[in-house]
């Protein structure tokens, strides 16, 4: 979901060149649910349906991932993507015991492909224990191919990719929800794709998207409001970890704060107005918890950049998941090169940081 700051954060238009030398955090679950979205329309009903191999999996991701990580390279950005840990028991989407589930299921799934089974294969694929799993999982394991270092977050990705800009691992962090502000996060890009397109929900429709930076302090400044306000105020409009109060909008909620400084404030001031029953005073203090004092991983070990594995890389994709081999050859190819390119522009940069200086291969 991520919370709602739309209108309230102060977004500049971006310039790639900014970006040059520079390493992006990346919200990988967030990217790859927005790789998913471009379908294939299917003209006999005029609807959208997604683009699956033989065995009913999807693939978009798969060539989403590739072209995204060239866009990067190509720009002489390192990426570092950071995926979900365990969520919080106060997230609203709870699978229990998934993780479980996702192996049960993924053994059904090889068997009813060993069996030739195809449609029993493809109704696996599907079902909500493998669909989402298995997309991570295989996300996961080609950027692992591409050369490309990730994080498994303890908590949540964008904590994650918040913390690594805090600590100056990172320069930005990319997201396309705005949950990475509420964690701390001092730059955060948004809208940086190479087609600058969006495609509306559940509409074969695109609308044109301009690349975007957000500042922190500038928004708070614009805002008239600090970092603790900000959390105050987003838990007010709703966020992943509670449903926000009834009537209580972005506006809405920034007035309040405004006016009455906190998040008990408003509460005492306006009971009589809005249901705030389900925010109790333990509430908030997990609340504020969960975003002032993220469980994150500060200590990085093992973190590199590497060459693409090209030949495990086809394996992987065309063996196993069925592309087109000479698309992603050419593609793998192309990624080599634009590696290359980018690590010599980063060897030559005078800004080189004991991290690349130690981890690039």
């Amino acid at each position: 979901m991520g919370v709602k700051l739309n209108g309230l954060v102060h977004e500049e238009e971006l310039s790639s060149s900014i970006l040059k030398g520079r390493i992006m955090a990346v919200d990988a679950p967030n990217i790859i649910i927005s790789l998913l979205k471009f379908s294939i329309k299917d003209n006999e009903n005029n609807k959208s349906k997604l683009h699956v191999n033989r065995l009913g999996k999807p693939i978009l991701h798969f060539y989403g991932i590739l072209y995204r990580v060239n866009f990067f390279l190509y720009n002489k950005i390192l990426p570092i993507f950071c995926f979900d840990g365990i969520d919080s028991e106060l997230k609203r989407k709870i699978v229990k015991d998934s993780l479980n589930d996702f192996l049960k299921v993924k053994q059904l799934h090889e068997i009813a492909v060993q069996n030739k089974n195809m449609e029993l294969a493809r109704k696996i694929a599907f079902s909500k224990e493998f669909y989402w799993p298995s997309i991570i999982e295989d996300s996961k394991h080609l950027l692992k191919l591409l050369g490309i270092p990730i994080i498994q977050a303890p908590a949540s990705a964008e904590s994650q990719c918040a913390q690594l800009v805090k600590n100056k691992v990172a320069d930005f962090a990319n997201s396309q929800d705005y949950d990475a502000l509420l964690f701390g996060c001092p730059k955060l890009i948004r809208n940086f794709t190479k087609t600058a397109r969006k495609k509306i929900n559940n509409k074969w429709i695109y609308k044109k998207i301009t690349p975007s930076i957000i500042f922190l302090n500038k928004t708070l400044k614009n805002l008239k409001i600090n970092y603790f306000q900000l959390v105050d105020l987003s838990i007010l409009i709703g966020t992943d970890y509670f449903e926000g109060i009834k009537k209580i909008g972005p506006r809405i909620a920034l007035n309040l704060i405004q006016k009455y400084k906190n998040l008990e404030s408003v509460m005492e001031k306006t009971r009589e107005k809005y249901d705030f029953s389900k925010l109790t005073k333990q509430k908030i203090n997990e609340l504020r918890k969960i975003f002032i004092f993220p469980y994150t991983i500060t200590r990085l070990s093992d973190l590199r950049w590497s060459l693409p594995k090209i030949d495990s890389t086809l394996t992987f994709l065309c063996d196993k998941n069925f592309l087109n081999q000479e698309k992603v050859n050419k593609i793998v190819k192309n990624l080599e090169s634009n590696f290359i390119k980018c690590l010599e522009y980063f060897k030559n940069s005078k800004s080189k940081s004991v991290l690349l200086q130690t981890r690039l291969f």
